[in-house]
């Protein structure tokens, strides 16, 4: 692959990771669902644990969804019966520090997050990065699994991820 060519994969990668963040943002979950694929994984280890590595059959992970608990996942979030999460907390996803490679058909990233969530007085970060596997379909970049690896040691005492990172 040309330099050129390099560059142009990494600048569609960033693109589809802002995308992201920015529908996460603005809890647009539908389209953010869309940008996966059918047969998509999202994953958050636990923080005991080397997450780049994590084994789900070895590990309790934080969440651990393929397809079709997004799909409830978004599902949840977009009621009002939905406690943690109605009214939506204020979020905001910001993505650095992309790296990507790739492997034959499959394109993976690193990428450096922060999300921050605010609601009811409260205020978390979420910090750590993500790690992307990506494919092509029908020439567009989709997302077949999603790892948050977060950096921290432990959550806050009684906190919980309600949001999706």
């Amino acid at each position: 692959m040309s330099m050129d060519q390099q560059l142009m994969r990494r600048l569609q990668v960033e693109d589809l990771l802002y995308r992201e963040a920015d529908l996460l943002d603005q809890w647009r979950l539908d389209e953010w669902l869309s940008l996966f694929t059918a047969d998509a994984h999202y994953f958050v280890p636990p923080s005991d644990v080397d997450g780049d590595t994590a084994d789900p059959d070895k590990s309790l992970f934080y969440v651990m969804d393929d397809h079709i608990r997004m799909r409830e996942r978004v599902i949840r979030l977009s009621k009002i019966g939905a406690h943690s999460e109605h009214p939506h907390s204020k979020v905001r996803h910001l993505v650095t520090n992309v790296r990507v490679e790739s492997d034959g058909a499959l394109i993976r990233s690193r990428a450096s997050f922060i999300v921050s969530r605010a609601k009811d007085i409260t205020h978390d970060l979420f910090v750590g990065h993500y790690l992307h596997e990506i494919v092509e379909c029908e020439g567009a970049l989709k997302i077949a699994k999603k790892t948050c690896v977060l950096d921290m040691e432990a959550l806050r005492p009684h906190a919980r991820i309600s949001i999706i990172l």
